[in-house]
């Protein structure tokens, strides 16, 4: 009995000095303060939990001693198949203190977010002269952010290695059936066989109706049969795109549109008339200049979708897996980028064009000039045709996201690749362009002032692509 006081003791004493064991997969990590509401530990990347922004340390790369919550692979599962997916955190972890800015652009660029009560976490900045690969400006350029429609940049580059720029995609209409030319009717079906055009227009959808008139056909006694995926009037939805269709051709369907994926009779159906695109690099110099989803989305199945433009940029460029998420061609939704993995991208793609004998410019917009998203940014007069660039806007995923990737021409340092994400922490996303268009022109005039790097005639800065018609 005199032993139990002494054992009691002793078990007590064990209890107190024992280490408390934490979650070895970073628990007790440290999270940024950050005007967003996030829980501390990242949730896992399912469907309905998409994965989120995580911001790293603006330092360069280092490879880790050991491995980290942040780098665990997360899987999940699609079609019923399990796909590996980008791990990405829900909230920002501090790794490392903010950097040192040189240059008074990125001094008053970080002073500006931070006097509005901004997580400057949520911000990168990357510049490089395009001549020595230098940096000029970084901030967080090693971190993931979402690029919104800057994505289509990556899109456009997988498209033109894949297909070439002079590609053109072909839309057919075949009969399945017989033409009464004494009634105006095809005695059948009217297939629509789509070689997934992205441009396919109203204006296509009536010059096809006019010349299928012009054969003798005015009615279909049977149903527009739409073969594969169909875009009209930059809609995404095959339906609608196809209501479109039947109500631009002025033609009269007594059936309903089917929709079937393939046809493999079609050969032995009469071609009646096929409507060629205009060239992939002038459709992409449109869907970038407009930042149009439907066209993007369409062009990405062309390389194998999202699947397809991640792979690209893995395997071809080089970018690191982990750090790359792509889910939609077109930018919307989530996906992820660093500001220096989208440098990559804008290097890649100068390269191409100019395997081919192709400025920048002729997929493209010049800021201030053409015609869409930029066509009110740097249009100063000292400014103009400075300043190449793709812009990004989301208002609601990620909190907000407004992002601006391209090349900006200066008089010291020559052509400056350049990536700006801000993470709009839930507020307006517009005012976010103008403190891009000002840190920008600071670096340009830090840099001995903007010079021209592309113009266009005044004609040319409203480019729409253009289609041609092919009788059989």
């Amino acid at each position: 009995m005199n032993r139990l006081p002494f054992l009691f003791a002793m078990l007590l004493l064990c209890l107190l000095v024992s280490p408390v064991v934490g979650d070895k997969f970073g628990k007790h990590k440290l999270v940024a303060n950050s005007d967003l509401t996030a829980p501390a530990a990242p949730a896992p990347a399912t469907q309905s939990g998409r994965p989120r922004v995580a911001v790293k340390s603006s330092t360069a790369r280092k490879t880790p001693s050991k491995p980290s919550a942040s780098k665990t692979s997360i899987r999940k599962k699609s079609a019923g198949k399990s796909v590996k997916t980008a791990s990405l955190h829900r909230a920002p972890v501090v790794s490392a203190p903010l950097p040192n800015f040189s240059g008074s652009a990125m001094e008053e660029f970080a002073s500006r977010l931070q006097a509005e009560g901004r997580n400057l976490r949520l911000h990168g900045v990357y510049v490089e002269r395009w001549d020595t690969g230098h940096p000029v400006a970084q901030l967080n350029e090693n971190a993931v952010f979402n690029p919104a429609s800057v994505i289509k940049l990556a899109t456009t580059l997988a498209a033109l290695d894949r297909l070439g720029p002079n590609h053109r995609f072909r839309t057919e209409f075949r009969a399945a059936g017989h033409i009464n030319p004494q009634t105006g009717e095809l005695i059948g079906n009217l297939m629509l066989v789509s070689g997934r055009d992205p441009s396919f227009s109203i204006r296509d959808a009536q010059a096809a109706g006019d010349a299928l008139r012009a054969m003798g056909i005015r009615k279909v006694t049977g149903s527009l049969v739409v073969v594969g995926n169909f875009v009209c009037n930059e809609n995404s939805r095959t339906d609608v795109s196809a209501g479109v269709f039947r109500r631009q051709s002025k033609i009269t369907f007594l059936g309903q549109t089917q929709f079937v994926p393939a046809a493999s009779e079609l050969q032995q159906m009469p071609l009646l008339l096929t409507v060629e695109s205009d060239s992939l690099l002038n459709i992409a110099r449109y869907l970038n200049a407009h930042s149009s989803n439907a066209m993007a989305d369409m062009l990405a199945q062309h390389v194998g979708g999202p699947t397809g433009v991640r792979s690209f940029l893995v395997v071809k460029l080089g970018l690191p897996y982990e750090a790359t998420y792509i889910s939609h061609g077109s930018g919307l939704d989530v996906n992820r980028l660093t500001p220096r993995d989208t440098v990559k991208v804008l290097r890649a793609l100068v390269d191409r064009l100019h395997n081919h004998h192709l400025r920048l410019e002729t997929v493209m917009p010049i800021a201030g000039m053409d015609s869409g998203t930029l066509a009110g940014r740097f249009a100063e007069t000292e400014f103009t045709g400075s300043v190449l660039a793709k812009t990004g806007t989301l208002h609601d995923t990620d909190n907000g996201v407004a992002a601006l990737a391209g090349v900006m021409n200066t008089r010291q340092c020559g052509a400056l690749l350049f990536a700006v994400y801000n993470m709009a922490e839930g507020r307006r996303v517009l005012h976010l362009r103008r403190v891009q268009d000002d840190l920008l022109k600071r670096l340009m005039n830090e840099c001995g002032g903007p010079i021209p790097l592309a113009l266009r005639n005044e004609t040319d800065t409203m480019f729409r692509p253009q289609s041609r018609l092919m009788m059989r």
